[in-house]
């Protein structure tokens, strides 16, 4: 093994188990205190002393990777998407949480020319505005963080912009997926560039053949 320290940055909530079972897959088992919910620590031990893997809020990951607290990290594509891949390395393209960005509203048709300015609810706003400024079509975009379902229900927006996976959520709230603007989000697995420069030979190894 190498004796480089590796700490991998793992994302808390609905995709932390199937990047566990991810890494477990390429032989890194992760301390059982990183399961226990009673448990308040975020930093734990694996199979390889070498090895930290620390639980952040998906949407830290890009942070603590970009300021070298974390040397990999598992982030939506969508995070690229919106933030933009400067300065990021990516590694590796997962089929963890595949689902796609779609436009979604009340309507079975969306017709953008019945408006000259429509309200678009989403948490993506860089997709959203540079999507609709390529088709020249002009938005005012209302930035939610959550329930962005019910914008469209409540007169806050005309339609929604978000991440589609089942189609369930928009069906159990009425709305109609309009149009795909993404078939392809997925977890992928980023580094910084001097992380990866430093520990190439190492993140290859686990990402790749495995420990």
């Amino acid at each position: 093994m190498n004796n480089q320290n590796l700490t991998i940055a793992c994302p808390k909530g609905r995709l932390e188990e199937k990047v566990v079972k991810y890494l477990s897959e390429r032989g890194l088992i992760i301390e059982q205190a990183f399961f226990n919910e009673s448990v308040r620590k975020l930093t734990f031990d694996t199979n390889f002393k070498e090895i930290k893997v620390i639980k952040l809020k998906p949407s830290d990951i890009r942070s603590y990777i970009m300021l070298g607290a974390a040397d990999i990290g598992f982030v939506g594509y969508d995070d690229i998407l919106e933030n933009s891949s400067q300065n990021i390395v990516l590694l590796k393209k997962t089929n963890i949480g595949k689902c796609r960005i779609s436009i979604a509203s009340d309507k079975k048709e969306v017709n953008f020319s019945e408006k000259k300015i429509f309200k678009v609810a989403t948490k993506f706003q860089n997709i959203s505005e540079n999507y609709f400024r390529d088709l020249n079509i002009q938005t005012e975009t209302i930035k939610l963080n959550g329930s962005i379902e019910l914008a469209v229900k409540y007169g806050i927006a005309d339609f929604i912009l978000d991440l589609v996976q089942s189609g369930k959520t928009l069906k159990d709230n009425q709305l109609h997926e309009n149009v795909i603007i993404n078939n392809d989000i997925s977890t992928v697995i980023i580094s910084s560039y001097f992380a990866y420069d430093l520990k190439k030979k190492f993140i290859k190894k686990l990402l790749t053949k495995g420990l």
